[in-house]
């Protein structure tokens, strides 16, 4: 009976550390997806209400890392000090590749910049990279975030019939 609780136990653990495992490919995914959302709200807010930047931020909610990196700029264009250098960022952002986290800089230095126009040309041209940056996110997630969890299973299993 203990030797079957034991292996319970293990098996639930190893599972657990596998869906461990899978966090940066869920943050990833919803950072990319939430990224992708706000830039369709942009394009429309571009296109129609025109209101200013903050207020159209504070308009939305976000979650997860997202929002942080909404909050940061928004302090950085308020003029309150805050550093916006996401490429130098290694710990908050530490699931997006650099190649990621300088579409993003670069996106969100031109975001608010220049008149109507311009600004709904360039976004409307970074839409598919913003797009092709979600697809890859939740294809990745949809691989590897399964098999973490599989691999985290049949793990406790091996060393369940190790034990019995």
């Amino acid at each position: 009976m203990a030797k079957f609780l034991l292996g319970i136990a293990i098996v639930a653990f190893t599972s657990f550390c596998g869906y461990l495992l899978t966090k940066k490919y869920r943050r990833r995914k919803l950072f990319f997806t939430q990224f992708y959302e706000f830039n369709e709200r942009f394009l429309n807010e571009i296109a129609y209400y025109r209101r200013p930047l903050a207020e159209f931020v504070s308009n939305y909610a976000y979650r997860g890392e997202f929002n942080e990196l909404l909050e940061r700029y928004v302090e950085k264009t308020s003029g309150r000090n805050g550093s916006f250098d996401l490429v130098s960022d290694n710990t908050t952002f530490d699931f997006l590749k650099q190649d990621e986290k300088r579409a993003i800089c670069d996106y969100f230095s031109m975001l608010g910049k220049g008149d109507s126009n311009s600004q709904k040309n360039y976004f409307s041209s970074v839409k598919d990279t913003i797009g092709k940056f979600r697809k890859e996110a939740e294809d990745t997630n949809k691989r590897y975030g399964d098999l973490y969890i599989k691999l985290g299973f049949l793990c406790g299993l091996l060393i369940l019939i190790l034990i019995i």
